[in-house]
C-alpha cells in the first residue's frame, strides 16, 4: 500500500543509528527479517508512522507501540526507501487510514548512543568540575550523564551551534569547534559531534582546558 519510492540500499543495525547515518532522511525504513516485517515512515528525520508484524502474525503493532518496539531492537535488517514530497503525502495518508501514525511523544528518540559515544561521555563526566554531559540531536537528548535537565536546553543549544557556525563561516574562521558560555555560577560548553551535538555543564572552578581536550578527543574519534 505504501509508495514504491527509490531504494537507497539495505542496512543492518539498530534503528537508532539511522539518526547518524542519515539524520534528515525522508521516506520509508522497511524492516524485513527473521523476526517479522514492518516499516517506519520519516520526514526530514522525524518519524510519523510505524507498523510491525511478527513472524506467524503472533505480534501486530502500530503507531507509537510499533515504533518503540522497533527502536528497542538491538539489530534490524532494513531497507531505506527515499520518497518525494508527493510520495510522502501518499504514505502519510495510508498511515492515517491504517492507524499507524506516531504521536509527537512516541517519536521521541530513546536515550542511547553507540558504545564509543557512551565511553567518551563517561570520560568527560569524570573530569573534575563537570556536573553533567549529554549527546543530543534535533532538539532531543539521546544520552545524558549527571544531574541536569538537558531536555529543556537541547533545542536552544543546537540553535546556538547553528548561529556559531554561521558566524565562523561569515568571518572565514574555519570549522566551529566549541561554543562556551560562562557565568559566575558555572560554564556551559556546546560542541558539534559528527551529526550529533555535545553539551557539558560544569562548575565555575572546573578546568576548562581538560574538558576541552576531552571534547576534542571525542570529536576526533568515531561518531
Amino acid at each position: 500500500m505504501l509508495p514504491d519510492g527509490v531504494s537507497l540500499g539495505r542496512l543492518q543495525g539498530p534503528l537508532a543509528a539511522l539518526a547518524s547515518i542519515s539524520p534528515h532522511f525522508t521516506g520509508a525504513v522497511r524492516i524485513d527479517g527473521p523476526g517479522g516485517t514492518g516499516f517506519v515512515l520519516t520526514q526530514s528525520g522525524n518519524p510519523y508512522a510505524a507498523a510491525f508484524e511478527g513472524t506467524g502474525r503472533d505480534l501486530l503493532l502500530g503507531g507509537d507501540e510499533a515504533y518503540r518496539y522497533l527502536l528497542d531492537r538491538p539489530s534490524l535488517d532494513y531497507e531505506l526507501i527515499a520518497y518525494t514530497a508527493e510520495e510522502t503525502g501518499a504514505a502519510r495518508e495510508v498511515a492515517r487510514e491504517t492507524g499507524c501514525l506516531v504521536s509527537e511523544a512516541g517519536a521521541k528518540p530513546a536515550a542511547r548512543t553507540g558504545p564509543e559515544g557512551a565511553d567518551c561521555l563517561e570520560r568527560i563526566a569524570r573530569q573534575p568540575g563537570v556536573i553533567a554531559v549529554s549527546i543530543f540531536h534535533e532538539g532531543f537528548a539521546l544520552q545524558s550523564l549527571g544531574s541536569a535537565d538537558f531536555e529543556q536546553v537541547a533545542a536552544v543549544a543546537e540553535d546556538l551551534l547553528r548561529a556559531g557556525t554561521r558566524l565562523t563561516d561569515d568571518m572565514s574562521m574555519g570549522d566551529l569547534a566549541q561554543v562556551i558560555l560562562e557565568t559566575p555560577a558555572g560554564k556551559l560548553i556546546i560542541a558539534p559531534y559528527g551529526d550529533l551535538s555535545l553539551c557539558i555543564l560544569a562548575r565555575s572552578d572546573a578546568n576548562l582546558g581538560l574538558i576541552r581536550l576531552s571534547i576534542r578527543g571525542m570529536q576526533d574519534g568515531p561518531a
